[in-house]
């Protein structure tokens, strides 16, 4: 079986029909500023990872050679008459030479619908169990996905792909339930003990220190109750505990790690849907270590080949945020993207936070306040509605 993909910068549009056919041979008809070196070499590199075992053909055509793109399907069909064309991606100008040549022949047409992972023959037939829903090899991995739009994933702290220690869910949540006693206490009282871990006359999971402003008492008394540290001894301004293991001692002295980590497992609940998941994500521009560019996000989940970039603001949430989010999502993720800002409150006077409320509709940002009242599984839930259906319209909240 052959297939001919009009070319697309968007990443998904070029892979799922490949994916889900599983035809023997892919053409890629594109024009020369969108099929660019970089895009048929990320592309090659994906099949490969993959082991998929098409054979790939890539045929450029200048931007606005209507007769070049007609002779080139013309030679398409001439070699291969039983080629389907799939046609989602592609410029005008090549939908254009395309259906100019429908006319004039019985070509076999079909679409695919990226948000829902489905197929559909447009003009003859596909293999009847490929009608409708696919799976495409459990979806495009996070970093392939950024690998196929110019970058590297560099660094992530968890991924659904790696190691996930077996301790990671019973601390989350022994963690969350101190958490959301006092979320707007939570920034400074993790910043003392980060202070503490920091000045530690010695190593390991007990930590002893002098310091000016030492956590809260209840705060503490919450964290012993919950078990997370214990040995809590004070002399003076020197305060000794120990914490329960290494990952909840470096929870507790990083302020902002523990909402990545309740939206980590949010996905982590759902494999059914998200495909995968990375936490703590340092994207490199063009995958090359010389360059200095690098972005930073703290969360990017995969629904297929449906991205989701999301921003963890466990305290004061700045405009800024939003903006942050939004330029990720744009280099690294295309129109498909799904973009999505999660937090406890918002800061400042009402009519500041109903601006920064306004911004967000009007970048396309899924708005997640009050994060500490809801559940994990609603969390997962409006993540889920964002991707299935596409960049918010509306504020979404408790």
């Amino acid at each position: 079986m052959t297939i001919a993909e009009l070319f697309s910068p968007e990443p998904a549009e070029n892979l799922l029909a490949a994916l889900s056919l599983m035809p023997e041979r892919v053409i890629y008809l594109g024009s020369r500023s969108v099929m660019t070196d970089g895009r048929i070499a990320a592309t090659r590199s994906f099949f490969k990872v993959r082991k998929h075992p098409a054979k790939l053909l890539f045929l450029r055509v200048e931007d606005r050679d209507y007769a070049g793109a007609g002779n080139a399907i013309r030679d398409i069909l001439e070699k291969y008459p039983d080629c389907a064309f799939e046609m989602t991606g592609g410029s005008d100008l090549l939908l254009a030479a395309l259906g100019s040549a429908a006319a004039r022949r019985q070509l076999q047409l079909f679409e695919l619908d990226v948000r829902s992972q489905a197929l559909h023959a447009l003009r003859g037939n596909l293999p009847a169990q490929k009608e409708g829903l696919i799976r495409p090899l459990k979806g495009i991995r996070a970093g392939e996905y950024v690998q196929l739009c110019g970058g590297e994933l560099a660094e992530s702290s968890y991924t659904l792909s790696g190691r996930i220690p077996p301790e990671l869910e019973t601390d989350v949540a022994d963690l969350w339930a101190v958490y959301i006693r006092d979320p707007e206490g939570w920034t400074k009282q993790t910043t003392l003990l980060a202070t503490l871990a920091a000045r530690s006359r010695s190593g390991g999971r007990t930590v002893s220190a002098d310091l000016q402003e030492a956590p809260d008492e209840a705060f503490l008394r919450h964290l012993e109750d919950g078990k997370l540290i214990s040995g809590v001894t004070r002399m003076g301004r020197s305060l000794t505990l120990t914490f329960r293991d290494e990952h909840v001692k470096r929870t507790l002295t990083r302020a902002g790690d523990l909402l990545e980590l309740w939206v980590f497992l949010a996905a982590r609940d759902e494999p059914a849907y998200f495909t995968d998941a990375v936490m703590g994500a340092k994207i490199r521009w063009h995958g090359d270590e010389r360059r200095s560019t690098m972005n930073e996000i703290d969360g990017l989940l995969m629904h297929g080949a449906v991205p989701v970039y999301v921003s963890c603001k466990i305290g004061t949430v700045p405009k800024e945020a939003l903006y942050e989010v939004d330029s990720v999502a744009a280099r690294f993720g295309g129109s498909y993207a799904a973009k999505a800002l999660v937090c406890c409150r918002l800061s400042g006077s009402p009519s500041a936070r109903q601006a920064l409320r306004q911004r967000a509709r009007d970048m396309n940002i899924l708005l997640i306040e009050d994060v500490d009242k809801l559940q994990r599984s609603q969390l997962a839930a409006l993540l889920r509605r964002e991707a299935s259906e596409g960049p918010s319209v509306s504020l979404r909240s408790i």
